[in-house]
């Protein structure tokens, strides 16, 4: 199986958040199969807690956004507005042949952190409405 990791350059990329992120949880294995420990899921080598945001990012079609799950493993858990945009610090693509035979491929991203995007990264739509407001 072909698999490539691909750090990805996020200074144009408009990731938008969906306010929507989720503490992975640790499982076990136990004499009825494999069940949920309701404890959180720690990366092994740092001890931080593995959370799955969902954010829209520009891979469709015409640079449509689509929903993604991106993995982050941080200590710090930012609350994240609904369709505010994010900056995804070490933003990596893991891209492998479709599972099951299928057609297609199957892309998993990971990133180091998740942050609100900084003012310099408005979009022109807001600085738009900001010089309107200054007239």
């Amino acid at each position: 199986m072909f698999e490539f990791n691909a750090p990805i350059d996020t200074d144009q990329m408009q990731a938008v958040a969906t306010g929507h992120a989720q503490t992975m949880e640790r499982w076990e294995d136990g004499p009825n199969g494999r069940r949920s420990s309701g404890e959180p899921l720690l990366d092994e080598a740092t001890g931080a807690p593995v959370r799955i945001y969902d954010v829209m990012l520009p891979t469709g079609r015409d640079g449509r956004h689509e929903m993604h799950g991106v993995r982050v493993i941080s200590h710090e858990a930012p609350e994240l507005a609904p369709y505010s945009q994010v900056e995804l610090v070490g933003l990596v693509a893991k891209v492998r042949q479709a599972r099951n035979g299928g057609k297609g491929v199957d892309v998993a991203f990971t990133a180091e952190a998740i942050r609100p995007a900084g003012p310099q990264r408005a979009t022109g739509r807001r600085s738009a409405d900001t010089t309107a407001e200054a007239a």
